[in-house]
């Protein structure tokens, strides 16, 4: 049974792996001014987003990289992930809630989120900074959390039984 869920878990979150430690090195070439032309792969309106960032905001998704990468390791060995996982959700949302600051904070972005535009998910794909694209995607580590806790439970009661 844990099979079926700690393997798409584990997926997942190799996936965060990827696009953190990709957001935040980005955020790095933009910030430290590096010679890497991000022109090919991003629009100048999203350099200059980059560049309105901070390194504060590049480190925690490093952290957060590095979180769910430890998580997807101790997925695959079957020991306790649950709790390095929390800390990459606590790196990325506080990522995510340190950027809203500039935007008129975080209280004013989750009040003004449009519920109607998660019945468009052609919307939220092609918008991938709108806040309401950002909130999907935290419900949706949320929810890879909650496979994890359940996955870490069940080994928990089989190392439990085996007198470990």
């Amino acid at each position: 049974m844990t099979f079926i869920l700690r393997w798409p878990a584990i997926l997942v979150l190799l996936a965060l792996v990827i696009l953190s430690f990709a957001a935040a090195f980005v955020a790095t070439v933009a910030l430290g001014h590096l010679p890497i032309d991000l022109s090919k792969v991003l629009g100048p309106s999203d350099i200059e987003t980059l560049r309105s960032t901070n390194w504060i905001q590049a480190g925690l998704l490093y952290g957060a990289g590095l979180f769910f990468l430890i998580s997807a390791i101790r997925l695959m060995r079957r020991t306790q992930g649950f709790w390095t996982w929390l800390l990459g959700f606590a790196c990325f949302g506080g990522r995510w809630a340190l950027a809203q600051q500039e935007n008129g904070g975080l209280v004013g972005t989750v009040q003004h989120i449009n519920p109607n535009a998660y019945l468009q998910p052609q919307t939220l794909i092609a918008s991938p900074g709108a806040p309401e694209a950002q909130v999907a995607l935290l419900g949706a580590i949320l929810l890879v959390g909650l496979l994890i806790l359940i996955v870490d439970a069940a080994d928990r009661a089989h190392w439990d039984r085996q007198g470990a």
